[in-house]
């Protein structure tokens, strides 16, 4: 998937730089940015832009730009779509969501974020689908909905839900402060850690000394996300206190 993926990069790249037109990838998932931004580092004369709808997107584009154009003057709305759905007599999930548009045919990677708040969720699209969704889209789950095309500038984010969760570490090794933010023992986040189930910022991490730092991202698989959100002082012993955000499970 990852060579995969830097192909298909490298090819928008070069077809850019060549033809001084604009590429774009479909949506992205997060370790797909991640890896993203690995691979063009390695490229010269990148005129790069990740953008998925709304500040702090987790489902983006690449944009690559031609010499003429730039992130001021980039048209947004004719790579990406806004429909915002109503749904005054239910609650229907994230999940509920995407699987009633894989029902429609919808392949994934033309969805960006599905933003669910209490009567209505902001689905971000390719602009190709958008009218498709906006006309065919008429339940999820159980409950009936009504969509329709809305400003980009509409879409705002949810509030993130989080629990503060603090604690003291030796060091800032990954075992250590995964321990504490999921709340088990150093030497069950490391036996995790070696089994490649925890990402640090959306990319795999099987070192268990690997040195956190504040804001990283760290997602154990089968417990949840957390982030580094503040170090405090020292404690008697010698050890940092730590405090992180522990985001509630989707």
């Amino acid at each position: 998937m990852e060579l995969e993926l830097r192909k298909r990069i490298e090819d928008l790249y070069s077809r850019s730089h060549r033809t001084n037109q604009l590429t774009a990838t479909s949506f992205l998932d997060p370790a797909e940015t991640a890896q993203a931004k690995i691979v063009i580092r390695h490229l010269t004369g990148v005129n790069a832009l990740f953008y998925g709808g709304y500040e702090g997107a987790e489902r983006m584009r690449l944009f690559f730009l031609p010499d003429y154009l730039d992130e001021e003057f980039f048209p947004y709305d004719e790579y990406l779509s806004a429909i915002l759905v109503k749904c005054p007599y239910g609650s229907p999930t994230h999940r509920d969501y995407l699987g009633s548009l894989m029902g429609l045919g919808i392949k994934r990677e033309t969805i960006g974020d599905i933003l669910v708040f209490n009567g209505y969720t902001y689905i971000i699209c390719t602009p190709t689908i958008a009218s498709f969704i906006a006309d065919n889209l008429i339940k999820v789950g159980k409950f009936g909905v009504k969509c329709e095309l809305c400003e980009l500038s509409q879409v705002k984010a949810p509030e993130p839900v989080f629990d503060a969760v603090t604690g003291t570490v030796a060091s800032l090794r990954a075992d250590a402060v995964t321990a504490v933010a999921f709340n088990i023992s150093r030497t069950t986040a490391a036996e995790l850690i070696k089994e490649g189930r925890l990402s640090l910022n959306h990319l795999e991490e099987l070192s268990t000394s690997r040195e956190i730092e504040v804001g990283n991202l760290l997602s154990l698989r089968g417990y949840g996300r957390a982030k580094l959100a503040e170090l405090g002082g020292m404690s008697r012993k010698g050890r940092q206190f730590i405090k992180l955000h522990v985001f509630s499970k989707k």
